[in-house]
Order: structure tokens, then sequence, then C-alpha cells
């Protein structure tokens, strides 16, 4: 997930130092033309200058000669971009042009000047658009017009707002996916990158909701495919386990009863009891003696047989570490609620505070899968309670179930591999949970203890601080 958002802000990043870029060298396209602009119209007002210091003229006249009839001229020096579309000459007073007027007449065209330039300027030239330019005209000190020139364009502005537009709108789509992916891809896959370690350390319980999202369907699919697979494993290797604990129980009653018969007859040989003469044969009773050692022999692996059936091997190395307890309540939520609520069981789960503990996680929520498990199969579907709580010794955790109770005589029985209690004739099971749990609780230096009364059957895991 920080891979995904490290990306994603690398791309906005570059958008951003594109947009810059892209707006500088607009900028500078830009300049460059205003300064291009700037030279023309320089050089074609210099052209009316001259015009207008010559002698007698009028606008449409000058325009005619300076401009219209030269623009091919002027668009090969300078270039089409930088030769204005249009020019017009607004005169303030013509007398002062021909130099017939007096100083009298040149103060009224003066004043005349400061009233008509701004209406002028309001009807006729556009001076607030990066479209137009304007170059006043003199005549013996004095401004007598105003020249304008008029471009296509406003200088690469539009394709600076375009451009900018454009990058905009991909930054924009470029987020709103980044988030439509998060959203709709990494987010869930987040939440199912972790089934698959949980299901292969034994402590994953429910199963993954199915989902009509088409990037994940068929691995949902696949995942409770192999969940069921692995469950199903397990069962045939429990059945298997016992079938082979009763096929050796019998062997071995079917056994001792004759290697115990051996040792009687090897002992009547060795004592002399069926010599005729009542005494001791030597040879015989060396004889006897090997063969008593050889049943000796026998009743040993006999013996070695019954302990190994009646032990189960549990596979399990405790990788110690410190967490808050959160973490077991995060578990059990999303391993039971809904599980719990599909089966109208009512839970309670009661914790007090969030310290932290220092165990293996993983270990201990193979333990409350198997209480929790055996509180849903023995229980009688009308209430669980789990309830956490730290003491001066440890942390508690106690799995309590209503129902009809294991007597108080089976009790010390329930943690043995292998042994299932009188409740469980209608259940299925291997007898294998509880010796897991215990077995698991003390390799993290813990233990597991069982109280049953009043109608109810309470399980506590006790972990060290």
């Amino acid at each position: 997930m920080r891979a995904y958002v490290s990306r994603l802000l690398w791309m906005i990043l570059f958008f951003a130092v594109l947009a810059v870029g892209m707006n500088l060298l607009g900028r500078k396209l830009t300049e460059q033309s205003v300064r291009e602009r700037n030279v023309v119209t320089g050089r074609i007002n210099a052209q009316f200058q001259k015009e207008v210091d010559s002698g007698h003229w009028n606008a449409e006249a000058l325009v005619e000669k300076v401009f219209t009839q030269r623009r091919d001229e002027w668009c090969r020096l300078y270039g089409v971009k930088a030769c204005p579309e249009e020019v017009r000459i607004l005169l303030i007073s013509e007398d002062d042009v021909q130099g017939n007027a007096g100083e009298k007449r040149a103060d009224a065209a003066q004043e005349n000047h400061k009233e008509t330039t701004g209406e002028e300027l309001r009807q006729g030239l556009k001076v607030g658009e990066d479209t137009s330019k304007i170059f006043g005209l003199y005549a013996g000190g004095r401004l007598i017009g105003l020249a304008e020139y008029r471009f296509k364009d406003s200088t690469y502005g539009q394709v600076l707002l375009l451009m900018n537009g454009c990058i905009l709108a991909c930054a924009l789509l470029l987020i709103l996916y980044g988030v439509w992916v998060f959203g709709k891809v990494i987010l869930p896959f987040h939440k199912l990158a972790e089934y698959p370690e949980r299901l292969s350390k034994g402590v994953a319980t429910e199963k993954l909701p199915e989902t009509k999202n088409r990037f994940f369907g068929k691995y949902v699919w696949g995942m409770n495919m192999l969940s069921d697979k692995l469950e199903n494993d397990r069962q045939t290797i429990r059945r298997i386990s016992d079938e082979r604990q009763k096929m050796v129980t019998m062997l071995v009653h079917g056994i001792k009863t004759p290697t115990a018969n051996i040792k009687l007859l090897s002992e009547a040989i060795a004592t002399g009891l069926y010599d005729p003469d009542g005494k001791i044969n030597e040879k015989d009773a060396e004889l006897a003696g090997k063969i008593e050692k050889n049943a000796d022999d026998i009743e040993k692996l006999v013996s070695q047989a019954v302990e190994a059936t009646n032990t189960v091997s549990i596979e399990y190395e405790p990788k110690t570490e410190t967490f808050y307890r959160s973490m077991i309540e995060k578990f059990v939520r999303e391993e039971y609620l809904k599980r719990l609520e599909i089966s109208r069981i009512p839970f309670r789960l009661e914790c007090e505070g969030d310290p932290l503990v220092k165990s293996d996680l993983d270990g201990i929520c193979r333990i409350l899968r198997q209480l929790m498990d055996n509180a849903i199969k023995y229980g009688d579907g009308t209430g669980i309670r789990l309830k956490m709580e730290k003491t001066q010794e440890g942390h508690l955790i106690t799995v309590t179930n209503k129902g009809t109770p294991l007597p108080e005589s089976e009790l010390p029985f329930v943690f043995n591999s292998l042994w299932r209690g009188s409740n469980s004739s209608h259940v299925k099971g291997s007898g294998v949970g509880l010796y897991e749990a215990r077995v698991i609780a003390r390799k993290l230096g813990g233990d597991v203890r069982m109280r049953a009364g009043d109608g109810e059957t309470m399980v506590t895991l006790f972990i060290p601080l």
C-alpha cells in the first residue's frame, strides 16, 4: 500500500512539474512574441510619423500607403504572427497636422484632445486588451492622433489556457483513478491478503464473504475451496488417527494376555515345576530367562504403543512479540461476530482497557479458536461471553458458554489427548482441541483451566506478563 501511495504521489508531482515547465515555456514564447510585435509596430509607427511630418495627408490614405500596400513586405520581414491584422488611425485635430492653426487653435486642439481622446478610447480603441497596441502620433510636439494595431490572437494566451486545462484534467483523472483503484482493488486485497497466512496457521475460522467484485470473485471462491479442503483433510487425519488408536488398542490388549502367559510359563520352567523329579534344569532355566526377557521387551513395546496412541504430536514453536490486547479482540470480532449472528447466538465481549501483551498472537488466536468452537458446539445456543482482563500475574481470557456442563468427575480428563466427554456423543470431534490448546498455552508459559457448574462452562486461558 505504501508503494502504491508513493507512486501516486510521484505521478502527481510529475504533472505539477510538467504544468510549471509548460507555463514557463509558454511565458517565454509569449515574451518573445511581444518583443517581436513591439519591434514591428514600432517600425510601422515610425513610418506613420515620417508621413505626418512630411505634410498634408488623411488617416485612410496614411494607413493604405504605409500598411495595407506593404503588408506582405512587413510579414516577410518579421513573420506573419508578429504583423498586425488591422491598423486604424484616430485623429484629434487635422489642423495641427497641416500646420495652419494659430496658438489659440493649437490650445483649443489640445483641450479637444483631452476630451476626445478618452471618448475615442472608450468607443473606438480596445486599449485594455492584449490583442492590440496603441501608439501616439505627434506634430509640433503635440499629440494629434492615435494609431491602433490589432492582432489576431493574444500571444499564446489561449494555447497556455488550453494546455493548463488539459494538464489539470489529466491530473484530476489520475487522482480519481487512483482513488478508485485504492477503494476497489488495493484496500479489499489488503484485507484478503491476511487470510492465506491465517489459514496456514490454523487461526482462520470464518470463510471469506462472497462478493460480486469482478477482481476478487474467483480469488474468494478459490480461497473458500482451499479452506474446505484443509478442513476436510484435518477431519480425515483425525479420523485416521482415531481408527489407528482403536486398532493399536485392540492389538495391544490382544498381545498383553499371551505375553503374560509366556512369562508365567517361563517362570514355571525356570523353577522346575514341570520336571518329573522337581529339580531345576540349568539349561531350561537359562532358556526360560531368555524367554522372559523377550516377553519384557514385548511389554515395553506395547506400553510405548499405548502411549503413542494416546498422544497427538502438536507442532508449534512460539514467536514472542509485543502487541496490544485489542489485536486479540479484533481477531474474535472478525472471526466470530458474523458467524454467531447467523447462528443467532447472543455474544458479549468484555474488555478492560487495552494493555500491552508480550506473547505469541498467533498461538493465542489458535487457543481461542478451540475455546470458541467448543463453546459453540457444546453450548445450548443461549449465550456466549468472552472476558479479557489483566491481573498482577498476567492476562486472563475466559470463555463462558451456557448449557449442560460436564460432570465434576470428568473435568480432570478434558485436556487429555483423544479424550471426549460424556456430552460429545451427538457432536463431531476428535478429542484433540483442548489438548492442543493446553500444549500451546504451556509453551507460552501459561495454562488453560476449566470450571463447570450452575449451567455454565468456563474455560480460562492464562498468559503471564
